[in-house]
C-alpha cells in the first residue's frame, strides 16, 4: 500500500500548513475511499464514534469520500473528507477529541459551545457533552485526533502532581495561529512525520518514540488550551526544591536514551510540572526537557568522537532517545557548530588505528 494514512488535501497549500501522514504499513491502519456513503459511515464509525451521518444536498451521495486512520496507544488519528456536505452527529463521545481542518470549513458543537472550524481554528471536544457537526463542508478535510480519556486524565494527574477526580472541559475553539496553537500544531507534525517516514519502521525504539510524541501532544495541549483546571496547572510556585531537579537529574542520566514528557518528569520530581519547570530554570536557565536533550546530545557526541568506521551516526543518535534524525542532526549542529558526520569523520581520521593504517 503507497498511500498514506494521513496526507495534505491540498499539496499547494503553504508549508505552515502542511500536515503529512502516519505510515499505512501499521498494522491498525484503515483506508477507505468510495462512493457509497454507507461503507464510508461503517468505516468511519469502526475507528471513531457511532455517528448517524447524513448528506446534504444533491445528489445525496459521497463524491469520493476518504478515510485514512491509524490507531495508536493513546490516540487514533484518521484524515477525513465526505467530497459532499454533510451533517454528524455521534452524540456524547464518550472522550475528548480534537478536529483540524487542514482545508475548508466544519462548523461544530459541543454542549453549549460553537466553533467554526478551519485551517487556522480546531476543534475541541469534551466528554459527557453532545457532540453534533451540522454543517461539514463538501470542501472540508479534517485531521481527526480521538483522545484515550484515561490517557489525557492520567497525564494531567502527573502535571498537577495529584490525582484528577472529575473529567476536564476544555475551551473548544484552539487558535493555531497563536504562539501556543502554532507549538501544539508543530509537536501534531513531527508526530505524523515520525509515523509517514519510512525509513523509522526499522528502527527498534520506534514504538517507545510513537508513545511519547503521544503523550507530549496530549500534554501540550493540557498545558497551551484553557481547561476547567488551567487555574490549578497555574498554581502559585512553592519554595525552591532542589532535592526534586536531583531526583530528575538522577534518574535521567540512569536512563539517558529513555524518553519523558514533562508529566513523566513531574512524577519522577514529586511535584508539579509547572514548579519543575521552573526550578530548572532557576537552576539551570532552561526547562527539563531542554536539560534532557542537552545530556542526550553530549552524550552522543562522546560516543562519536569514540567511534570507527563501523559506527553510524544513526544508531547512536537512536540509542540515545532521538528518533527524529532530521531535528537531531538540526539540534547537534546548532550546539556543536558542526554536524554528527563531520564529528565521526574527525574522530575516525584522528584514531591511532586509521594513523597507523592497521
Amino acid at each position: 500500500m503507497n498511500d498514506k494514512v494521513l496526507g495534505h488535501a491540498d499539496d499547494r497549500r503553504s508549508d505552515s500548513h502542511r500536515v503529512l501522514a502516519p505510515a499505512p504499513q501499521s498494522p491498525a491502519a484503515l483506508r477507505c475511499v468510495t462512493s457509497d456513503i454507507d461503507e464510508f459511515t461503517d468505516s468511519l464509525n469502526s475507528v471513531f464514534y457511532p455517528a448517524h451521518v447524513k448528506l446534504v444536498g444533491s445528489p445525496a451521495r459521497a463524491s469520493q469520500a476518504e478515510l485514512s486512520a491509524v490507531r495508536l496507544n493513546h490516540l487514533t488519528i484518521g484524515r477525513a473528507r465526505f467530497g459532499s456536505e454533510a451533517q454528524v452527529d455521534p452524540g456524547d463521545l464518550g472522550t475528548y477529541h480534537v478536529n483540524v481542518p487542514i482545508s475548508g470549513t466544519v462548523f461544530s458543537q459541543c454542549g453549549d459551545q460553537q466553533v467554526i472550524a478551519t485551517p487556522e481554528r480546531a476543534a475541541i471536544f469534551t466528554p459527557n457533552e453532545h457532540t453534533v457537526l451540522p454543517h461539514w463542508h463538501a470542501d472540508a478535510t479534517q485531521i481527526c485526533i480521538k483522545i484515550h480519556r484515561a490517557s489525557l486524565e492520567a497525564e494531567l494527574a502527573n502535571i498537577l502532581g495529584r490525582p484528577i477526580d472529575k473529567r476536564i472541559r476544555f475551551e473548544m475553539a484552539m487558535d493555531l495561529t497563536s504562539p501556543a496553537g502554532a507549538r501544539w500544531l508543530s509537536m501534531l507534525k513531527i508526530l505524523l512525520d515520525t509515523l509517514d517516514d519510512p525509513d523509522t519502521l526499522v528502527t527498534t525504539g520506534l514504538p517507545a518514540h510513537i508513545d511519547y510524541l503521544e503523550r507530549a501532544l496530549i500534554a501540550g495541549l493540557l498545558v497551551r488550551q484553557p481547561h476547567s483546571l488551567t487555574a490549578q496547572v497555574n498554581t502559585p510556585l512553592e519554595p525552591s526544591n532542589p532535592q526534586a531537579v536531583q531526583r530528575v537529574i538522577d534518574h535521567v542520566e540512569s536512563f539517558p536514551g529513555s524518553q519523558f514528557t514533562v508529566g513523566d518528569l513531574a512524577a519522577i520530581a514529586g511535584v508539579g510540572a509547572r514548579q519543575l519547570q521552573n526550578l530548572f530554570h532557576e537552576q539551570f536557565g532552561m526547562s527539563p526537557t531542554t536539560y534532557i536533550r542537552h545530556i542526550r546530545l553530549d552524550g552522543v557526541r562522546a560516543d562519536l568522537l569514540r567511534g570507527n568506521d563501523s559506527t553510524k551516526v544513526s544508531n547512536v543518535a537512536f540509542s540515545w532517545g532521538f528518533n527524529h534524525l532530521g531535528r537531531f542532526a538540526s539540534q547537534y549542529e546548532q550546539k556543536f557548530g558542526e554536524t554528527p558526520s563531520q564529528t565521526l569523520r574527525t574522530a575516525v581520521r584522528s584514531s591511532p588505528r586509521t594513523r597507523t593504517g592497521a
